[in-house]
């Protein structure tokens, strides 16, 4: 005896019904786990992302028009990679040569090793530190001739009043711009250092009528 089609019909929907009741129950799904670093990882990840698919970018541009391709791009990237490394190793061992190339003396730097300093700070491009470095050394002869005493230590206004000289005034006046105030030095200003110090050493200092110096 066969069985009427709309029991077929009802049978089928109550078995769908059944299935998904048991589908709809929780050990088919993933639990709704809190994950409270999810944003920040996914940021992380972001950023790291962006700066790769950039030099994927550059890579594919580069291999369409290297001979080699795509690997002939990989190759140049990596070349100057390496001589950045290169470059950057040798800017900072030139720099620790030139702090520890002059033997400094107890307490005291001669003005001959200022001078070496400021020439090697000058080489490597640090020009404020060539410009402090060379004007010490101006300040360390004027001491060492004993033509100011003490110079070094003393302020420039009173260096200034001994001297009596116009180029030691615009001199000071744009060394103190530059270690006191925000002013970059040039390469000027440190062609001015070495061109004007000799100058001012055999001038000497003004004479002092307090003194019956004429």
């Amino acid at each position: 005896m066969s069985t009427p089609a709309s029991e077929l019909l009802d049978g089928s929907a109550a078995a769908r019904r059944a299935a998904a009741q048991i589908l709809a129950e929780h050990r088919f799904h993933q639990p709704n786990v809190p994950r409270p670093l999810h944003g920040l990882l996914s940021a992380i990840g972001n950023v790291v992302d962006a700066p790769l698919k950039a030099i994927q970018s550059l890579v594919d541009k580069l291999g369409t028009i290297l001979p080699g391709g795509v690997t002939g791009a990989w190759a140049l990237l990596a070349a100057v990679v390496v001589l950045g490394a290169v470059a950057a190793a040798m800017r900072l061992a030139r720099r620790d040569l030139a702090a520890t190339a002059v033997p400094r003396a107890p307490g005291r730097v001669s003005a001959g090793e200022l001078e070496t300093l400021a020439a090697a700070a000058q080489d490597a491009g640090r020009l404020d530190e060539a410009v402090r470095l060379r004007f010490r050394a101006g300040l360390t002869r004027l001491s060492d001739g004993e033509t100011v005493v003490s110079a070094p230590t003393r302020p420039t206004v009173e260096i200034a009043r001994a001297l009596g000289s116009s180029r030691f005034d615009s001199l000071a006046r744009r060394f103190d711009e530059i270690a006191y105030g925000s002013s970059p030095a040039t390469a000027d200003d440190v062609d001015r250092q070495r061109r004007e110090w000799p100058q001012i050493l055999r001038a000497g200092r003004a004479p002092d009528p307090a003194r019956g110096e004429p």
